[in-house]
């Protein structure tokens, strides 16, 4: 069954100038997924009728997150809602003949969710350009033994990964609000106004091609990514290893007095020193230096709801040299070098970055181009390139999403870019789950990696 909501959404149209939430995107779907364990309460909390209800009432606190961005006729953007828009969010149900035993004994495959029907494809595809498939749409599969998976997919252009997280959780909340005859809270908007100023300078970090739309960029991809020869795993390691090497590092003598880095920065270098070397080791990229991306959520720096629904995201590109990343003893250096690049990034830097892009919008506009967002595809997706990308999630809500049954035991992105890093926090916050999307021979490489194995255990596999 599939419900259309945008008829349950405010009939007043809304408008908003451009903010972060919408200039800082990426034109593609992102799909998660989470597994609810069995359940006596879950017939009753998580029931066709309540979720629909509840995803009905925090809809209705939020009709920004359905707009469509357009160009005016003074050549300014606005967001404006519309109930008859063809991308209004969905919820589908399914009754799934396979169990939640089955799936956890298998490890909660990627392949299982598509074999089995839990997943929702994107007609386009993933990287698309068109706005006429919804933005949101949710899948809940009624599994065999009473498990649930509910499956979730987005567009970056009005939900990164803290929104989509938030925005399940608010949703879980309001459920149970509602069970209590409460008054469901909206979620949070991450809004900030931009000044859409003419002629403001490129900051030296921006990595965005706006010469051409995000389809030209890919057609000139020589390195192309085969999606039946790619895997992707889950593995984790412990919280408590990367404090160590945290230490380490500030113990390294690298750092002058009063300067610091982060779990993230170190997590990050120890990705890049092993993925680029399994890499390289397997032929798959010529030996060489390698661009390392770190996502960086601008909601703290600009003072936006840290919970917020939006996509202020930044990327942060940190440039390592091979004779680096070859030598294990250099994970302090590159961990302190992201550290540093991070630090450029203050609250005046990402406001002239949006200054930047919406005046590269408004001259795109100016040229007649009518969806400028789709010239403003990140560099860091150029497979052609060796670079590595690593999105560090620790602090966000990915398993505050109990409906009334309890939270979600297990959750998988489902992301199939390659050279992909998404690292999120464990149930219990004890340790990071690493999900590793590579080519096929680098994930071999990487799994036979002592260094890699060390720390980091196996826990699901493709």
């Amino acid at each position: 069954m599939r419900i259309d909501m945008g008829g349950h959404l405010p009939k007043e149209a809304v408008s908003w100038t451009a903010t972060t939430s919408t200039l800082f995107m990426l034109p593609l779907y992102k799909p998660v997924i989470q597994f609810y364990k069995p359940s006596p309460l879950n017939d009753m909390c998580m029931s066709r009728d309540v979720l629909r209800q509840s995803l009905i009432a925090v809809l209705s606190k939020c009709p920004l997150v359905f707009a469509r961005v357009t160009a005016q006729p003074d050549r300014s953007l606005v967001l404006e809602y519309n109930p008859e828009n063809s991308n209004n969010p969905v919820l589908e149900f399914n009754n799934a003949t396979v169990s939640y035993a089955d799936l956890e004994t298998r490890g909660f495959r990627l392949s299982d969710v598509s074999s089995n029907g839990l997943n929702m494809p994107v007609e386009d595809g993933m990287f698309t350009e068109s706005f006429e498939s919804p933005l949101l749409k949710f899948k809940v599969s009624f599994l065999s033994d009473g498990g649930i998976a509910l499956y979730s997919t987005r567009h970056h252009v009005l939900f990164d990964g803290n929104a989509l997280f938030s925005f399940v959780s608010n949703w879980a909340r309001c459920t149970r609000m509602l069970a209590q005859n409460q008054v469901p809270i909206p979620p949070e908007m991450s809004l900030v106004q931009c000044l859409n100023k003419t002629g403001s300078p490129k900051p030296a970090e921006i990595t965005v091609d706006t010469t051409q739309a995000f389809s030209g960029i890919v057609a000139a991809i020589k390195h192309a990514m085969d999606p039946n020869n790619m895997r992707s795993c889950v593995f984790s390691i412990a919280a408590s290893e990367i404090k160590r090497l945290k230490q380490q590092t500030m113990d390294s003598g690298l750092l002058l007095q009063g300067e610091w880095v982060s779990s993230n920065n170190v997590l990050t270098a120890f990705i890049a020193h092993h993925i680029t070397r399994a890499n390289m080791d397997a032929c798959v990229y010529e030996r060489g230096p390698w661009v390392v991306y770190n996502s960086l959520d601008m909601r703290r720096l600009l003072g936006l709801p840290l919970r917020g629904i939006g996509s202020p995201l930044f990327t942060v590109n940190c440039l390592v040299s091979y004779d680096e990343l070859m030598d294990a003893k250099h994970i302090f250096q590159v961990a302190y070098r992201v550290r540093k690049c991070v630090e450029r990034c203050t609250n005046g830097y990402l406001q002239d970055a949006n200054d930047w892009i919406a005046a590269s919008y408004k001259e795109l506009v100016k040229d007649g181009i009518q969806e400028p967002w789709n010239h403003m595809s990140f560099t860091m997706l150029d497979s052609n390139a060796r670079n590595l990308g690593v999105s560090c999630m620790d602090k966000i809500p990915v398993y505050d999403a109990d409906f009334g049954a309890g939270r979600p035991e297990m959750v998988r992105s489902l992301d199939n870019i390659s050279n992909y890093v998404i690292a999120l926090p464990s149930p219990q916050s004890d340790a990071y789950h690493l999900h590793v999307c590579l080519e096929g021979p680098a994930m071999d490489a990487l799994m036979a990696d002592p260094g890699w194995n060390s720390l980091c255990s196996l826990m699901c596999d493709s």
